[in-house]
C-alpha cells in the first residue's frame, strides 16, 4: 500500500482531487458571504422609485400608482411620491 501512494501519478491525482475540493469549498463560502441570492431581489425603495418615475412620465395613472403602492404596503419614498408636496409643518421630524 505505501508503494501505491509513493507513485508520482497517484500523488498528482490525489493533489488534483484535494485542489478541486478546496476550490469548490472556496466558491461555496464566497457565495454565502456575498449573498448572491439577495442580489436577485430589488430593494423595495428602488421599486417605488421606479414606479414614481413611471408615474411622473405618465406611463401609469395616479390610480394605478396608488393601487400598486397600497398592494405592496410601502410608504412613499419622497415628498412627490404621489404628486403632492409636503410642507415643513406636515413633517414628523419637525420639533
Amino acid at each position: 500500500m505505501p508503494d501505491l501512494i509513493a507513485a508520482p501519478g497517484v500523488r498528482v491525482g490525489i493533489a488534483i482531487a484535494v485542489l478541486c475540493v478546496l476550490i469548490g469549498l472556496g466558491f461555496y463560502l464566497v457565495s454565502i458571504f456575498r449573498g448572491y441570492a439577495d442580489d436577485d431581489h430589488q430593494d423595495p425603495t428602488d421599486v417605488l422609485a421606479n414606479l414614481e418615475e413611471m408615474h411622473r412620465k405618465g406611463d401609469i395613472s395616479h390610480q394605478e400608482f396608488r393601487n400598486i403602492q397600497t398592494t405592496t404596503d410601502q410608504l412613499p419614498v419622497g415628498p412627490d411620491a404621489i404628486g403632492e408636496s409636503t410642507s415643513d409643518a406636515d413633517s414628523p421630524l419637525k420639533e
